[in-house]
């Protein structure tokens, strides 16, 4: 079953979806704060208390209570320095867009355990790739994008990303094992995933959203090559 959402964004003013986008982004990481990071410091707030009080009655059973803490806390720590990692600016323009995928999928399955597999068309291999810096950037931004929402929702032991070329374009292709779902449902979880179609129509290029529930998730992009582009 696949889906564009293109319905869903007509706006044709470059400067204002370029700040919806932006807007859009903001929202995205208060989100993951929130319900990160953050639900967990509270919990764990709460949980302090509770070991305050077990302290006076059973010092064995809140020393555990406190090791249990210290692992929670250590994941937080960790969401919290993903989250600015994925803020960094990346060095493209120094390493090129290949390199920097390779990196970002070594990370992802140190950290979570998510195999990932990268196929890249011989003719990519042959010369740089004819991206600008901007759409570079974007493309890579897409991947990185697609690989937290598998994280997320997906439920996937492995996802695999293939780079190729049609029709004067970069075909981007993300495929994962996951649970799947019905685009048409637009349900919130998934919201993200439009969100990532607008960014590659704003690149001039486009999405498309193939999924079944039980049979995991493609994400298929376009985004032009720039023919000046040495």
């Amino acid at each position: 079953m696949g889906h564009t959402f293109d319905e869903d964004f007509s706006i044709r003013d470059p400067q204002d979806r370029g700040i919806r986008l932006l807007e859009e982004e903001r929202r995205r990481i208060a989100r993951d704060l929130h319900d990160g990071p953050i639900q967990v410091l509270i919990n764990l707030s709460m949980r302090l208390q509770i070991v305050q009080r077990m302290m006076l009655t059973d010092s064995k059973l809140a020393d555990e209570e406190l090791q249990r803490i210290q692992q929670r806390l250590t994941g937080s720590i960790n969401e919290i320095r993903q989250l600015i990692y994925d803020l960094q600016p990346v060095a493209i323009d120094e390493i090129g867009l290949i390199a920097a995928v390779t990196s970002l999928f070594n990370r992802i399955t140190q950290d979570t355990g998510l195999t990932c597999h990268l196929t890249i068309d011989e003719a990519l291999k042959e010369k740089p790739l004819a991206l600008s810096p901007a759409r570079t950037i974007g493309t890579y931004r897409l991947i990185q994008e697609a690989l937290s929402n598998i994280r997320k929702h997906a439920q996937a032991e492995s996802v695999t990303i293939a780079l190729s070329t049609r029709d004067s374009s970069l075909k981007l292709t993300i495929h994962d094992d996951g649970i799947g779902f019905d685009p048409a449902t637009r349900l919130s979880g998934h919201f993200g995933l439009a969100t990532m179609i607008e960014r590659a129509e704003y690149m001039g290029g486009s999405g498309e959203i193939h999924s079944t529930a039980g049979q995991g998730t493609r994400l298929i992009f376009f985004v032009p090559l720039d023919n000046h582009v040495a």
